[in-house]
């Protein structure tokens, strides 16, 4: 009788050991898989490599990298979750699309389309904001509306890309006196900067300088007979990536 007590007991304690130790058991790390995808051209399908692609859990962001020179992206998540992908690069707007780490899901690769925009333009040496020209009213620091929606796009781009810095660079044609132009395209650079704070973009990030027509874009100088499109080249508004 002693005995059977005593495995009774010795029983007793190895269930309720086992008891124990399962709870901490169901603690281990769920499961991970990886999720894969690549990151395209919506319009024709190409890849777009060096892109930024965000991983969320609704709100929170858990990783972030940049896609390989093939476009494609993986994350080591937890399965059988919903999760968020955010995808954007250069001159494409921001997407995202929500994906499932389910293990029918395992294989797949996701695909994130960027619809491409204008944002960034090449003039060698130089790196520009591709927006359309800011038309001043004759002689006036004033812009036209059509001046003020692509301005609020110089500040959406700036937004997007929170490290770049650009300078506001306005020229004239030669038909003028050079001092006066010079004069006139610093307030007319500087009035512009104003309008682009007044929009949240840090002045830090921000230069002026008016140039005059002392960067003519062709072979209009003064007393050289030009067509009315040769001198209109030469008056522009340029934002230099720098």
């Amino acid at each position: 009788m002693k005995k059977l007590i005593i495995l009774f007991i010795l029983f007793f304690i190895s269930r309720n050991v086992h008891s124990q130790i399962n709870p901490i058991d169901s603690l281990k790390i769920e499961k991970s898989q990886i999720l894969s995808g690549i990151v395209i051209d919506f319009k024709t399908g190409t890849i777009i490599p060096n892109a930024f692609v965000q991983l969320y859990n609704g709100e929170e962001l858990l990783d972030s990298k940049q896609t390989a020179e093939d476009a494609s992206f993986s994350f080591s998540v937890i399965c059988n979750k919903r999760f968020n992908i955010k995808a954007r690069a250069e001159n494409f707007a921001i997407n995202s699309t929500i994906v499932f780490s389910t293990k029918s899901q395992k294989d797949k690769i996701w695909k994130i389309k960027l619809y491409p925009i204008r944002e960034f333009k090449y003039l060698t040496p130089n790196k520009l904001l591709d927006v359309d020209e800011i038309t001043f009213i004759m002689d006036k620091l004033e812009f036209t509306l059509m001046a003020s929606k692509q301005l609020d796009k110089v500040a959406g781009i700036m937004e997007k890309y929170p490290l770049i810095k650009i300078s506001v660079n306005v020229h004239t044609d030669s038909n003028g006196i050079a001092e006066y132009d010079l004069k006139m395209t610093q307030e007319r650079a500087d009035t512009i900067l104003s309008y682009l704070i007044d929009k949240g973009i840090d002045s830090e990030r921000l230069g002026a300088i008016g140039y005059g027509s002392t960067q003519l874009l062709n072979h209009c100088i003064p007393d050289v007979k030009c067509t009315r499109a040769e001198h209109k080249a030469n008056r522009r508004t340029e934002f230099l990536v720098l």
